[in-house]
């Protein structure tokens, strides 16, 4: 058996699987829409994940130049942490030139190359994963108040913009309606294609800082749903609920109110809106109805629930956001 840091990690969740057991009745076991679109109770780990999705590819000097280019505007410290972030990877990979220059053949550096490749960028979701673990127990126990501490803060708030962008779901949404009309156009698509694991990092990075550097001005709601509706949550568990958002077009809304299921009963919210005050808020079948839809409407494949009877109701709105794309300009923001 080969050392735990010479395991390559193969199989990678784009939504943590320790987040869905929420939904499993006290068990691993949850109802969800599978690929075909029937209804399915299984294991957390047989879902929302595809083997080696954060593997980390090759970057040439154009790819980098337009990485770069997406990084400049806006905060010049988070760039500079970006870059630098960017950096840590050139190096793997200059190095991995080397060797492969060198015209030497070593097994155990071929296999250490190629862990890298596979766990760099996993272990750092992984990290964000385990700081955000505490604060979400907390917040499933309606505990408000641990978000009183600044570093929990910060701390959930980059797992939430992280878990906005690195997503299967966002990823191939946004790829998708990226303009192909010129050769630059074609250029930047298919390079923002190839280097989207690093991209997706950079933006939930923003995102993520964003949310907490907002946060006095955005209302922070938990949300309590003692209805006889439970929460649902999808293939893209954070979904914008503003009444801006189309859910059935894919396009750049104006305003975001971010909402996150993290338990059947229990929801979290960032309001651009004045929908709900700041705290705790009790909320209706009404709302349960509304938001379940939503997260349906913005999932591509998968639906996720505690009861197949929630999963059926909702089952038809599965992708209806994606179902007809109308777009002015698909550069993600």
């Amino acid at each position: 058996m080969l050392p735990k840091h010479l395991e390559a990690k193969k199989r990678h969740h784009y939504v943590w699987a320790e987040y869905l057991t929420r939904w499993g009745n006290g068990t691993k076991n949850v109802f969800y829409t599978t690929k075909t679109g029937k209804i399915a109770w299984d294991s957390v780990r047989a879902i929302v994940a595809d083997d080696y999705f954060y593997k980390t590819t090759t970057l040439t000097d154009r790819h980098v130049e337009i990485i770069k280019g997406f990084s400049r505007p806006g905060n010049s410290r988070l760039h500079q942490q970006n870059m630098s972030f960017l950096d840590d990877f050139l190096r793997i990979q200059q190095a991995e030139a080397l060797y492969l220059k060198s015209g030497i053949k070593n097994s155990e550096i071929e296999l250490s190359l190629h862990v890298m490749s596979c766990n760099a960028l996993e272990n750092l979701h992984a990290a964000h994963e385990r700081s955000a673990s505490p604060v979400l127990t907390e917040l499933a126990g309606e505990n408000l108040d641990v978000l009183q501490d600044q570093q929990r803060m910060i701390q959930f708030m980059m797992f939430l913009g992280h878990q906005i962008s690195r997503t299967k779901t966002w990823r191939d949404s946004l790829i998708k309606v990226l303009f192909r009309r010129t050769p630059l156009e074609i250029e930047v698509a298919d390079a923002m294609e190839h280097a989207w694991w690093f991209l997706s990092y950079m933006y939930g990075t923003k995102l993520g800082f964003s949310l907490y550097t907002d946060r006095h001005n955005a209302r922070h709601a938990l949300l309590i749903n003692d209805t006889t509706v439970p929460f649902i949550t999808s293939d893209q568990p954070i979904v914008n609920v503003h009444s801006c958002v189309s859910e059935t077009e894919f396009g750049a809304p104006e305003h975001a109110d971010f909402y996150y299921p993290i338990s059947p009963r229990i929801a979290y919210i960032v309001c651009d809106s004045k929908r709900f005050a700041s705290g705790k808020s009790q909320v209706d079948e009404a709302t349960v109805l509304e938001f379940n839809s939503k997260v349906a409407a913005q999932a591509m494949r998968h639906i996720i629930g505690d009861t197949e009877e929630v999963i059926r109701f909702f089952k038809s709105h599965i992708g209806r956001r994606y179902r007809k794309v109308s777009v002015d300009r698909a550069v993600p923001t």
